[in-house]
């Protein structure tokens, strides 16, 4: 079986067993967040056929996506994962967001060097592939907004709560491309740059 085939598996059975629980849990946000995972798995392949992910990178997009579904299906107190406070005062939303972030980051230099030949992070290479990540975490906060229009009480947050998840995105994009920049030659060849 290939690595490939492996990741995908994986993802199936890890989306499968949450939104199991979600449904025996009467999980308010199921249903969207297994369309919303579906999409962006469907995307993932698309763009995995034109470049070629390493599988380190595949495996950060399962994690995500997991991480993702997870965050927005499984209960805890009077709330979702995402509400949970998991570092002190700092909820899981915002660790995931860094996370997300910065596999976002990692994936969008391994296709930009793919697409564009390139040999070498460059700064300003660096500056731009932070844009992407954030601005991949951007549309997931336009997401949240539309959520929150259509599904009321989606525990999205407010205006604060997003500002801080750009800020959360911002943080692991810088690190992605501090890794990159500073991370070792494995490091690097792990994630295709």
């Amino acid at each position: 079986m290939s690595s490939r085939n492996r990741v995908l598996i994986s993802l199936a059975v890890g989306v499968a067993v949450i939104g199991v629980y979600g449904l025996a849990t009467d999980s308010p946000f199921v249903g969207i967040y297994l369309a919303v995972t579906v999409v962006l798995t469907l995307v993932m392949v698309g763009i995995d056929r034109a470049v070629g992910f390493t599988d380190p990178v595949l495996w950060g997009l399962a994690l995500v996506a997991i991480g993702n579904m997870a965050g927005g299906v499984i209960l805890v107190d009077d709330g979702t994962l995402y509400l949970a406070k998991v570092l002190g005062p700092v909820r899981y939303d915002k660790v995931f967001h860094a996370f997300a972030t910065g596999v976002g980051t990692l994936a969008a230099w391994a296709a930009l060097k793919r697409w564009g030949e390139m040999d070498r992070l460059t700064p300003g290479l660096g500056f731009a592939v932070v844009l992407m990540g954030c601005g991949a975490g951007a549309l997931v906060e336009i997401v949240e907004y539309v959520g929150t229009l259509v599904v009321p009480n989606s525990s999205v947050g407010d205006y604060g709560n997003n500002m801080l998840d750009l800020v959360a995105n911002l943080a692991g994009a810088v690190v992605a491309v501090a890794l990159l920049h500073l991370g070792t030659p494995r490091f690097r060849q792990a994630v295709g740059g």
